[in-house]
């Protein structure tokens, strides 16, 4: 999955994915999730953003990122986007697994056995 447009700021649209990837796994799919530009928000350790409850489950935002990692979903993001926060790996969520640049993102989702959903 590729979160583009995802961010924060609209915290009941921003679980969908994340609802999507953890259900993938959980029936044995291989997912991974790509942040790009404001998305890499959304694993940041200290952003309060992401403590936003959302309705009508009433659970953070924060929590869906949770599950989603927990179910075996793969977190890359972006070095662009690291860089242009001065952002570390250090500084995101426990279980994003990787920084990688838009080379390698294109690779990985032309690949012919990958089915791209983008947010």
């Amino acid at each position: 999955m590729q979160l583009w447009r995802t961010s924060a700021d609209q915290p009941n649209l921003a679980v969908t994915p994340f609802l999507m990837a953890s259900t993938a796994a959980a029936i044995n799919f291989d997912v991974e999730i790509h942040a790009i530009g404001a998305s890499v928000d959304l694993f940041i350790k200290a952003n309060p953003k992401n403590q936003q409850i959302v309705t009508p489950s009433n659970r953070p935002l924060s929590a869906f990122v949770e599950d989603a990692i927990r179910t075996g979903v793969k977190i890359k993001v972006c070095s662009t986007a690291l860089r242009d926060r001065q952002l570390e790996l250090g500084d995101l969520v426990e279980g994003v697994t990787e920084v990688i640049g838009m080379v390698t993102m294109i690779d990985l989702a032309t690949n012919s056995n990958t089915t791209v959903f983008t947010y």
